[in-house]
């Protein structure tokens, strides 16, 4: 099935949303790809959101039991009993000693523990701290700078709401996004951010389509997105230096990085569905 514009460029606002950047042409495709097999752009989101990749850490040096210490640790902090963290590092311990992936523990847990209400007297707390953190992410990288940090919390606040009140990350992500693009320019309250997004979606789409560029280093991709301003002349410039990336790095061929490839996103969640549905019972079991 052919990709429609409309889907590259949503696939765009969604990375921009999550990841501060632009995706590269591979990333584009392999996401693009899960939008065709009829995965909406709200499970696409949340499929993200359920990595290492959104939580921003590497794991994949770590030895079984230092990744069970160090992401229990990060889930966690000191929000919840220690015995229940023992639960929890046992759980992840027992499960990889039979095989199960890194990546499929982190989906898993993750998302059991984002639907836990705050009002739960063993996570709640632990669960509404996750979930303001990864909310004030999303809110950061949408407004940037043209919100004072109090304005950006009510919109935080109201995510983590509406999250408490049933709706998963993956769906608050979408509607921050549509919000954002709906908002007239000249709208007193979301223009200047509006007119942001605009711009930087411009850019992405210059980087990831038009010249159908691939991923490079994640820091420096964002640093290109972090010159485009609410002034529409700050596209130009950040277009000039895409071009001089590419000039200098040979089209940016840099298939094989590792520090954004979306692919190892999906990667396990395609190795067995009936198993992993059955690790997240059980995962949903221990922690509620």
């Amino acid at each position: 099935m052919a990709r429609t514009i409309q889907q590259q460029i949503s696939i765009l606002q969604l990375v921009l949303a999550m990841f501060n950047t632009s995706p590269g042409a591979a990333n584009l495709r392999i996401l693009s790809s899960q939008l065709t097999n009829d995965q909406s752009l709200v499970n696409l989101a949340q499929s993200l959101a359920e990595s290492a990749l959104f939580i921003g850490k590497d794991y994949a040096a770590l030895s079984a039991a230092e990744f069970a210490a160090t992401f229990v640790d990060d889930l966690f902090g000191d929000r919840v009993s220690t015995i229940n963290k023992t639960l929890i590092f046992d759980f992840i311990a027992n499960q990889m000693a039979i095989g199960v992936t890194q990546s499929e523990l982190i989906s898993e847990l993750t998302g059991v523990f984002s639907s836990i209400p705050p009002s739960d007297t063993n996570w709640g707390k632990a669960a509404l701290h996750y979930n303001t953190c990864n909310a004030a992410k999303i809110i950061d990288h949408l407004l940037a700078d043209t919100f004072v940090p109090a304005d950006k919390a009510i919109v935080t606040d109201h995510m983590v709401t509406q999250m408490a009140a049933g709706k998963t990350f993956g769906a608050m992500i979408v509607w921050a996004i549509d919000t954002l693009d709906r908002a007239d320019h000249d709208n007193l309250v979301w223009g200047k951010a509006a007119a942001l997004f605009k711009n930087r979606i411009e850019v992405s789409k210059y980087y990831s389509i038009d010249e159908a560029s691939n991923a490079i280093d994640l820091v420096a991709l964002q640093q290109i997105l972090s010159g485009v301003t609410v002034d529409a002349d700050s596209i130009g410039a950040a277009k000039a230096a895409i071009d001089d990336l590419i000039n200098l790095n040979n089209c940016l061929l840099d298939t094989d990085n590792k520090y954004f490839q979306l692919n190892k996103v999906f990667k396990d969640k395609k190795r067995n569905l009936v198993l992993m549905s059955r690790r997240r019972s059980m995962a949903a079991e221990l922690i509620t």
